[in-house]
């Protein structure tokens, strides 16, 4: 086994990925102990206060919302596109003696209200329509950080691919042309599920009215295709003696980029959420498999990390790894299929 000072030696955007993830856990921890989510209903006859006393701010929010206008925009077959809420604030500072002001503001599907540190989403509506149900949050702080580490994720797995000293660039030298030949297949794959699987059908819902629709798809797809690939080279690798060690470089070549469009899906994701249901995780079945199916892949990619150069030509490791790639790709079928008909959740819609 590699000394652990080894395994510290990072390239400068390895390290960068690492911290990355630190700062994605350390935001969540913000948003769980000093923020605050839930829903309101609105009527057009009532008012609502919201009120946050912070415990790591002095400032002590109260806003009260009136419902002003409430309407759903229809496409020309009639079909909804988009909720419109419009809401007369009324702003009381913590300083009794303060100023009250009144402003305005619009609620638009996946286009949150940010006001006072409070951020308000379209949830739900009354069948009358004289009724609205938003989402709030209230986390100044726990987002900005969390998107901080969404950024410097984002840096790091770009850049990881230009560095020159890594285990990814010694198995691309030796096995570049294997790679075109997994790569030519990973592209039969997805062109079939994006044209038959994963393109939705019109009408959608007003919550899939955005372009981070088609980003957030396409780049899980990329993912889950390359999971496909390594697990064809796990059959492959078992049923084919003379090529084990070759296909194993190959899966783990691929392993690479389709980890980091998994781990980039996920916190597109995780945008999006923030953006229609007012929280960026909320821990929904689709999402935590997804989740947990990075985790399990992420395990796959530091496994020959872990055990160091001499297992590469081992016998016993390379079956290992061939039926750890076949037993991995479970976890892709059950998040992509098996949550959305057995554990439901918020992400049915897409079923």
């Amino acid at each position: 086994m590699q000394s652990w000072r080894s395994l510290m030696r990072f390239e400068p955007f390895t390290m960068v990925l690492h911290i990355a993830l630190g700062i994605i856990i350390l935001g969540a921890c913000v948003t769980h102990f000093f923020g605050e989510q839930g829903e309101i209903h609105l009527r057009a006859d009532e008012a609502q206060t919201l009120t946050h006393r912070s415990s790591i701010t002095r400032t002590a929010p109260s806003v009260t919302l009136f419902l002003w206008d409430f309407q759903v925009v229809y496409d020309a077959e009639n079909n909804p596109v988009d909720f419109i809420t419009e809401l007369r604030l009324l702003d009381r500072s913590a300083n009794a003696n303060a100023k009250v002001t009144i402003d305005e503001g619009t609620v638009r599907m996946n286009k949150p209200l940010k006001y006072r540190g409070f951020r308000f989403c379209q949830s739900d509506y009354d069948s009358d329509q004289q009724g609205v149900v938003l989402a709030y949050n209230y986390d100044p702080w726990g987002i900005g950080i969390t998107y901080t580490g969404y950024a410097l994720l984002l840096i790091g797995m770009v850049g990881f691919f230009f560095q020159k000293h890594t285990r990814f660039r010694a198995l691309l030298k030796n096995q570049h042309k294997w790679l075109m030949v997994g790569l030519g297949i990973a592209a039969v794959i997805l062109a079939v599920i994006m044209t038959k699987v994963v393109t939705p059908k019109p009408p959608l819902q007003p919550v899939l009215q955005t372009p981070l629709l088609g980003i957030h798809v396409s780049v899980i797809m990329l993912a889950y295709t390359l999971f496909a690939v390594i697990m064809i080279n796990g059959i492959l690798g078992l049923c084919l003696p003379k090529r084990r060690e070759q296909l194993m470089q190959l899966s783990q070549i691929l392993l690479y980029p389709a980890l980091f469009c998994l781990t980039a899906g996920i916190f597109i994701g995780a945008v999006w959420a923030n953006l229609s249901w007012g929280r960026y995780w909320g821990w929904d079945p689709k999402e935590t498999w997804a989740l947990i199916t990075m985790l399990v892949y992420a395990a796959l990619l530091h496994l020959p990390v872990v055990k160091g150069k001499l297992h590469m030509s081992n016998l016993k490791f390379q079956i290992s790894y061939h039926i750890l790639s076949i037993v991995a790709f479970a976890f892709v079928l059950f998040t992509y299929f098996g949550v959305s008909y057995l554990l439901g959740g918020l992400h049915s819609y897409a079923n």
